[in-house]
């Protein structure tokens, strides 16, 4: 593998937890930083900020974006904040690694 390329959100929280991700796997390879790319998606639930996300989908405005491009090979991996990942997995798709900052 050449390259890879990690979806996440554009917010804040989403692209800490994305650049965690991409330093994980500088520190486990042998890839170069430009090797590794976050590529922000927007989501629905991001777009719509004036209706309450239970009345047009719930959580799964936050990943169904992302998980469309993971799908259709346009990203490698996604990276999410579990909090905005619908209980129910998309077919087809597993949610897989977890890791929590170590307290100092």
């Amino acid at each position: 593998m050449n390259k890879i390329t990690i979806g996440s959100r554009g917010s804040k929280l989403a692209l800490i937890y994305a650049q965690i991700a991409k330093d994980k796997i500088l520190q486990n390879s042998n890839l170069n930083k430009e090797d590794v790319v976050i590529k922000k998606i927007i989501t629905k639930g991001d777009q719509i900020k004036d209706i309450r996300l239970s009345e047009i989908g719930g959580k799964g405005l936050f990943s169904k974006s992302i998980e469309k491009e993971l799908q259709e090979k346009e990203i490698d991996i996604a990276v999410h904040a579990l909090k905005d990942l619908p209980v129910i997995e998309t077919k087809g798709l597993i949610t897989d690694t977890f890791f929590k900052k170590k307290r100092s």
